[in-house]
């Protein structure tokens, strides 16, 4: 095997832990914005929810564009 081959090897392992990192973000963030606490409300915060949740629906589209160009990397 080339330098190459084991190079790309090494490095996808840390494809795997970014993706696995942005699920667990993933994850968590619904089970907070479901969390009983959360529903019972906090006024201040129903106030800024359209600001949160477009920040938060960027973070997403942002981090599902780098894992899709990372998994096109891998499989190339």
């Amino acid at each position: 095997m080339g330098e190459d081959e084991e190079g790309g090897a090494n490095l996808n392992w840390m494809y795997v832990v970014i993706i696995v990192m942005v699920i667990i973000a993933a994850v968590g963030t619904l089970l907070v914005g479901m969390s009983r606490q959360n529903r019972a409300g906090n006024p201040n915060y129903d106030k800024r929810t359209k600001k949160y949740m477009v920040g938060l629906t960027a973070m997403y589209a942002l981090s599902i564009i780098i894992i899709t160009a990372l998994f096109v990397m891998i499989l190339n």
